[in-house]
C-alpha cells in the first residue's frame, strides 16, 4: 500500500486567517470612522471690538462613538481653520487672514473626560455628549482687523473642521497616506458675504 504524504500549508492558512483578521479590523475601524460626522451650528461673522470674528458651534454626530474611543485610551483633537478671502469669479480667492484653533479631547484615569479650549482652559464632565456640547457650542475665532474690510466688496469665509486622533505617530500617517486615522470625516463650510 502506498500512502502519499501531503504537504502541510499551515503557514498559508496562518497567513490567510492573519489576513481576514486585519481587514475586519479595518473594515471595523473605518465603518467608525466614516459613521461619525461634524455638523456647523450657528455660524456667525461679526464686529468684535474692532475685529473679524468668526462665531460657530461643533456637534458630533455620534457622541458615543466619541466616548468609546476615548475609553479605549485615545487622545481627539477638534481641529479648526477658519480662513478670510475675497471672492472672485474666474480666479483663487485671495487670502487676507487665516486663524487656527485645537481643543483636545481625553479621559482622565477617574473617568471622566477632558476637553481643552485654548483661553478657556480645561472642562470636565462625566457624559461627553453633555461636555462637548458645553465646550464647543460657541467657538470665537478672530480673523484681524475689522477696518480690512472694503465697502462693496465680496468676501468669502471658508471654515474647515476635523476630529483627528493624536496619538497616530507620523511615519504611519505619512506611510499609510491613503488611509484616514480621522475619528470623523474632515468637513468644509464657506460663507460668501459682501460688506
Amino acid at each position: 500500500m502506498l500512502s502519499a504524504s501531503v504537504p502541510m500549508r499551515t503557514p498559508c492558512w496562518r497567513l490567510a486567517a492573519l489576513l481576514v483578521l486585519v481587514l475586519a479590523l479595518a473594515d471595523g475601524a473605518l465603518s467608525l470612522a466614516h459613521a461619525q460626522e461634524l455638523h456647523l451650528a450657528n455660524l456667525v461673522l461679526n464686529n468684535f471690538e474692532g475685529k473679524i470674528r468668526v462665531r460657530f458651534g461643533v456637534e458630533p454626530s455620534s457622541p458615543d462613538h466619541v466616548r468609546q474611543a476615548l475609553d479605549a485610551g485615545e487622545r481627539l483633537a477638534l481641529k479648526c481653520r477658519a480662513t478670510l478671502a475675497i471672492k472672485r469669479n474666474y480666479l483663487w480667492n485671495p487670502k487676507i487672514s487665516t486663524a487656527k484653533l485645537e481643543s483636545e479631547l481625553r479621559r482622565l484615569r477617574g473617568g471622566e473626560y477632558v476637553v481643552d479650549l485654548p483661553g478657556q482652559g480645561p472642562m470636565v464632565g462625566r457624559d461627553v455628549g453633555v461636555l462637548l456640547r458645553k465646550a464647543w457650542n460657541e467657538i470665537p475665532l478672530d480673523l484681524g482687523p475689522w477696518d480690512r474690510l472694503e465697502r462693496g466688496q465680496t468676501y468669502v469665509v471658508s471654515l474647515e473642521l476635523s476630529l483627528v486622533r493624536l496619538d497616530v505617530p507620523p511615519w504611519l500617517q505619512h506611510g499609510l497616506f491613503f488611509w484616514s486615522f480621522d475619528a470623523a470625516q474632515p468637513v468644509s463650510y464657506q460663507l460668501d458675504f459682501t460688506y
